[in-house]
């Protein structure tokens, strides 16, 4: 060890001493208990060391930065960032708002109602499915109160059914429409079958009151349905074409429901 110290240049030895006289005394104690080796202590961290002139003997110092505060170093903190529902596509707003009107025939079906303002200022489909999903389960509930449980069915028919009928409603259209406005659409209509579900735990299947209740809430989904489709395809004068699949697709759950 002896012999390699002494081999050492000079002006290396200058340059280490410079060094060593500014480093904090419990980095000297770590270097002096590591065999010569230099260890950097974890308060060191983030600050940088460059040369200026007239700032010292060696013509270094040392310039603490700050990353306090700071992620990935460009955001400062969550408070611009959008709310998780929002980020979801749930807006308890706009559930509320569809599902009176599906529950109310007489009122008018609007744009606003199946578009919303994206984060680019433009309209967008409206393909919230929040709303559909708990009219499904709600569904399968009031079937469970006739000891029947058909979650299978009725998830099978969904699927099965909005990819036929926006596979129809794309061809029977110059714009299109998206397939999950499609399936958001057919499935916030399907709570009047709701009803009839629940109507049926208290009346016969086969007798006349179910049979009428049956056939009204088919041309209920069926109207509230089509007049949706229409807006959102931009068909107005193909309302009666575009009605008959979607009250197929009703009937499929009325017979589920009843039966």
């Amino acid at each position: 060890c002896t012999s390699v110290r002494r081999m050492i240049d000079p002006q290396q030895q200058k340059l280490q001493s410079v060094v060593m006289g500014q480093m904090p005394g419990n980095q000297q104690a770590q270097q002096s208990g590591g065999g010569g080796l230099q260890f950097m202590d974890s308060s060191s961290y983030g600050n940088y060391s460059q040369p200026s002139p007239g700032a010292g003997a060696g013509g270094y110092y040392t310039q603490p930065t700050d990353y306090s505060g700071t992620i990935g170093g460009g955001v400062s903190s969550f408070d611009d960032e959008p709310p998780l529902l929002e980020e979801l596509g749930i807006d308890f707003n706009k559930i509320y708002e569809r599902t009176l009107s599906v529950l109310n025939p007489m009122k008018k079906v609007t744009k606003d109602m199946l578009y919303s303002i994206g984060h680019d200022g433009q309209q967008a489909p409206d393909s919230d499915m929040a709303g559909p999903l708990i009219i499904a389960l709600m569904l399968g509930g009031a079937m469970l109160l006739r000891g029947k449980v058909q979650f299978g069915y009725i998830y099978g028919v969904s699927m099965v059914g909005c990819f036929s009928l926006w596979l129809v409603m794309t061809l029977m259209s110059e714009r299109g429409i998206d397939l999950w406005q499609t399936a958001s659409i057919l499935g916030y209509c399907l709570l009047p079958m709701v009803l009839l579900a629940f109507f049926s735990v208290f009346f016969s299947g086969t007798g006349a009151i179910m049979t009428v209740l049956t056939i009204l809430t088919v041309i209920w989904c069926t109207m509230r349905s089509s007049d949706m489709m229409v807006i959102a395809m931009d068909v107005a004068n193909e309302k009666a074409l575009v009605a008959y699949p979607i009250g197929l697709f009703y009937a499929c759950f009325a017979l589920i429901s009843v039966f």
